[in-house]
């Protein structure tokens, strides 16, 4: 869906009564772009770590003595901006991590067989101290010549689970009517009932009503709903099989 889709259903429903920054009521227009979009993206983040609706992938390659991973762009290749002497995600500079991980998913050696994951009755299972950081057995480091044939491997496939890019009104020419939103139509009530509770939160109690706690009530109810008709995005696990475009 284009932005101003989102931008519409907005001016027209839930801030149809709200002035936004002094505009007139339920109007977004350049003048409160940053006001909402602040919310609008967190309200995606926010959808994409509780659904399954992207996933990405990034090669990282193994470093003899080293263990642990942390997966942020300070490791990546292609950061310039980087001053870490060792940097082993491998990235392009036409597509570069931008540190998008909610939580890695699944590992596969650089053969395409998938490793253990958090499994701690595996010796060979690689682990997740945190969302963003993977540990790999010292065995599989060393890759010694009494290691298993399927676990030999110079590089590891991290499938995780992607945010939504942040929109960004500075980037270059911004038309909400032309940004695409990678978000499916079935997960946008949850989106505006998300953006409505932010931005009455401020407001407080009115004759003894709070607008925000409701919209929170309802994106909750929203997202329950959701799960229970399990309106997710199907993805394949195999490294070459990932589905990065997933929304509708």
């Amino acid at each position: 869906m284009k932005l101003i889709e989102v931008f519409n259903q907005l001016t027209y429903g839930e801030l149809s009564q709200m002035s936004i920054g002094g505009i007139e009521n339920g109007e977004i227009n350049d003048k409160n772009y940053y006001a909402i979009l602040s919310h609008i993206n967190l309200g995606l983040t926010a959808l994409y770590k509780r659904f399954p609706l992207k996933e990405g992938r990034l090669t990282l390659a193994l470093k003899q003595g080293r263990f642990t991973y942390p997966v942020t762009s300070t490791y990546a290749v292609n950061n310039t901006k980087s001053a870490e002497l060792v940097r082993y995600i491998e990235d392009t500079s036409t597509e570069k991590f931008v540190d998008d991980i909610h939580k890695i998913e699944s590992v596969f050696t650089d053969t395409g067989f998938e490793l253990a994951l958090n499994n701690e009755a595996d010796m060979y299972s690689v682990r997740t101290p945190s969302a963003t950081v993977l540990s790999v057995p010292p065995v599989i480091v060393a890759n010694g010549a009494d290691l298993p044939d399927e676990y030999k491997t110079s590089k590891l496939t991290v499938v995780y689970r992607a945010n939504h890019p942040i929109i960004d009104q500075d980037a270059g020419s911004f038309d909400p009517s032309t940004y695409e939103v990678q978000l499916p139509y079935s997960h946008l009530e949850a989106l505006l009932y998300f953006v409505a509770s932010r931005i009455n939160n401020p407001i407080g109690m009115v004759n003894e009503f709070h607008a925000g706690s409701s919209y929170a009530a309802k994106y909750e109810q929203a997202c329950q709903q959701l799960e229970v008709s399990n309106m997710r995005v199907d993805q394949f696990s195999q490294p070459d099989r990932i589905s990065r475009n997933g929304w509708v």
